[in-house]
């Protein structure tokens, strides 16, 4: 019932066949999970809070109190979409994506002060207990409550996996917690059938217990988001294969994304031959970026980084920065050579080692020296160089000296 249920909303939804990377297409998924929620959600605290004012249960009432809380977070998941599908402009250049995850901690910040409300009024009744009035009836509408509960989260948790959605996964935790408080109050309202009055007000503090533990685990969630986690390894092995099917790159590393909801800046590292020119490496960046952003809605940047291990024997480059650098005796090694091309121009990075006893004046005029004997040969480069202390008497040093 359930899985036929859904298709039939996302059918009636024209929500079938849709792009599920379009950003419309996101909200239009949101808008149907948060419309159906705020429905739900008044019918259900209507009932409940009527039935918690004819029991005077403090349960059955922090139970409708958290379902009516669902129905101001079914507001939420609403405005998050339809912001977040705002198209980027001068102030937010990534678009407004991550206005989901705000969404997300607007929820699980409102979870957190409905739970400690809870948890205040459940500890006076434990103080000064008061008579459940329960029945039959009540326990069956609550049952009913669960179940509808349920099928919501699963909904909505259904949605939430094929959009990629925090602030669905929230609002899918809501519903699930609102059942599983919804059981408790069942167990409460058995236990003053049988005049254990004081435990309906300690379902209820256990309630409250969890709707705050929910809402600190989505705050979290929520905050790792904004402030920007890690790729998955799935997404990080995605743009790797699609930079390694583009001809000339020869290893991939670095790749760092991003996330803006249905939106994702990229940079990665892309390996070529040492021997390759400027010209044909600023293609191949352009390449590979051009794939990238065909296959992940995204803005792609790619800085080009010889290929390790075989500058020696490949490079021409390298070969005559290694013959015009040996003109500069004071010079005891050098490693770390990077030339890379991209958008910005072409760049000569390099690190040099100098005795850790010359003056600062001397390695100045020294780099100032070697950056115009280099220009000569790399015209249009701007070259970078970092110059490190090295002491030949070191054992250690001399051992690393010998290395590029």
């Amino acid at each position: 019932m359930k899985i036929d249920l859904e298709k039939f909303l996302i059918k009636k939804a024209n929500l079938t066949d849709a792009d599920l990377n379009d950003a419309e297409v996101r909200s239009r998924y949101g808008y149907l999970e948060g419309w159906i929620s705020l429905s739900v959600n008044l019918l259900l605290f209507a009932a409940k809070m009527a039935m918690g004012v004819i029991t005077a249960s403090i349960s059955i009432i922090a139970d409708a109190v958290h379902t009516v809380s669902d129905v101001a977070t079914s507001a939420i998941v609403i405005w998050g979409f339809k912001v977040a599908k705002k198209p980027a402009d001068k102030e937010h250049p990534f678009g407004h994506g991550r206005m989901e995850n705000i969404a997300t901690l607007i929820i699980a910040v409102l979870l957190c002060a409905i739970g400690a409300e809870l948890l205040r009024a459940a500890f006076t009744r434990i103080s000064e207990p008061r008579e459940v009035k329960g029945n039959i009836f009540v326990i069956i509408a609550l049952i009913v409550s669960i179940i509808i509960k349920e099928w919501m989260a699963r909904f909505s948790f259904s949605l939430a996996k094929k959009i990629k959605s925090s602030t669905l996964f929230a609002d899918a935790w809501h519903h699930r917690s609102d059942a599983i408080s919804t059981l408790l109050v069942i167990a409460a309202i058995i236990g003053s059938m049988y005049r254990i009055f004081k435990l309906d007000a300690l379902f209820g503090a256990v309630v409250a217990l969890y709707i705050i533990y929910t809402g600190v685990k989505l705050i979290k969630e929520a905050t790792v988001n904004l402030l920007g986690k890690a790729a998955d390894k799935k997404l990080q092995d995605k743009i790797r294969n699609i930079a390694r099917s583009v001809e000339g790159v020869e290893g991939v590393h670095d790749v760092i994304v991003h996330d803006y909801g249905d939106f994702k800046a990229i940079s990665l590292h892309v390996e070529v031959e040492p021997a390759l020119d400027s010209v044909n490496a600023h293609k191949i960046a352009t390449s590979v970026e051009a794939q990238i952003a065909r296959q992940i809605k995204s803005s792609p940047i790619v800085h080009i980084d010889l290929k390790k291990g075989e500058r020696k024997k490949y490079s021409k480059n390298f070969k005559h920065l290694e013959k015009m650098l040996k003109r500069f005796p004071r010079i005891i090694n050098f490693h770390t050579v990077e030339i890379l091309s991209n958008e910005s121009g072409d760049f000569l990075t390099l690190h040099i080692v100098l005795s850790k006893i010359m003056s600062i004046e001397d390695s100045h005029a020294l780099v100032h020296s070697v950056q115009e004997l280099l220009s000569r040969y790399f015209k249009g480069y701007k070259i970078n160089m970092h110059v490190e202390p090295c002491d030949s008497r070191c054992e250690i040093c001399s051992q690393a000296c010998k290395q590029y």
